[in-house]
């Protein structure tokens, strides 16, 4: 008997792949025909390709920087424009500073419809992915009432975009949110009392990324969500702590030396079972993954949000 996935794999990797290149009208117009696949195992994709086909359908561009445009449905942003502008611009210059980043990665903000603001986005906070020929950052459309949420949100994003640049993809999951959920200064004292007093797990690495890989999946949502919310929370916790041992422009460092391409190093690595990441904590902080995690919660139990 044929297998039905393979079918709906093979179409969907060309869909992809016109959403790689932020082919919109190409990819929706393949899946509007195709549907969502067996079972619905490409419910995410189908409603991402679609949400950002209609805001591209109704939305403009403008250069805003050399390495930021920013796409809004004009309808929708009117006055709000320059101030949503000036905010992302902030927001971004900071983080960069931060980290010790050179703005020059091509970067698309692009504010979703407001259509698209329904209770089946996957992404309800915003996304940063990987195209070509820029990162995309996109945003929910409610955002743009509050520029403060905004602004953070912009800032969590852009954290994404320096992180895959430094780390060229290599960076785990965690330790991008680590970096990401740093930037944005979200932190909600009473999940560290949580965290603290043992009312909720700290995850060890791979459990972690375990629950960040199952961002967007259908089952389970709101116990999802609420997972997903500690291993954000867990993960700012870690940036925090690696920030208290140097400053923010180590952990760039950090970033950078997880992208290094060291035959021997890397070797070594796989040999002994370890990750990339561990050989650039092991260079930039002298410890590895595990004990990042053990000593963060100790630090955590000690620290109190100021």
């Amino acid at each position: 008997m044929a297998n039905p996935y393979a079918q709906d794999s093979a179409f969907w990797e060309s869909a992809l792949e016109h959403y790689h290149w932020d082919r919109l009208d190409d990819a929706y117009g393949q899946i509007v025909q195709q549907g969502v696949g067996e079972a619905g195992s490409f419910l995410r994709w189908y409603r991402i390709i679609e949400a950002e086909t209609v805001t591209r359908r109704k939305s403009e561009q403008v250069e805003v920087t050399p390495w930021l445009t920013f796409e809004y449905v004009p309808e929708e942003i009117r006055e709000l424009r320059s101030e949503l502008v000036r905010a992302a611009v902030s927001a971004c210059d900071e983080v960069a500073h931060r980290l010790g980043w050179e703005h020059g990665e091509k970067t698309l903000l692009s504010i979703l419809a407001e259509e698209t603001d329904a209770p089946w986005a996957v992404n309800p906070y915003g996304y940063c992915v990987t195209k070509e020929p820029y990162e995309k950052i996109c945003l929910p459309n409610y955002l743009v009432d509050d520029l403060e949420e905004f602004a953070q949100a912009v800032a969590h994003e852009y954290g994404h975009v320096i992180t895959n640049a430094y780390a060229d993809g290599y960076a785990p999951r965690w330790l991008e949110e680590a970096v990401s959920v740093l930037v944005e200064r979200r932190f909600d004292e009473q999940t560290r009392l949580r965290f603290a007093s043992g009312e909720i797990p700290w995850r060890l690495p791979g459990d972690l990324e375990v629950v960040f890989e199952a961002t967007g999946r259908e089952e389970a949502e709101e116990d999802r969500d609420d997972d997903v919310w500690l291993a954000y929370q867990q993960a700012g916790w870690i940036g925090r702590y690696l920030v208290s041992l140097g400053d923010e422009l180590r952990l760039g460092r950090l970033l950078r030396e997880t992208a290094n391409e060291s035959v021997l190093r890397n070797l070594r690595l796989a040999l002994t079972g370890r990750e990339r990441v561990d050989g650039a904590l092991q260079a930039v902080y002298s410890f590895d993954s595990a004990t990042l995690f053990r000593r963060s919660l100790h630090w955590l139990c000690q620290t109190k949000l100021p």
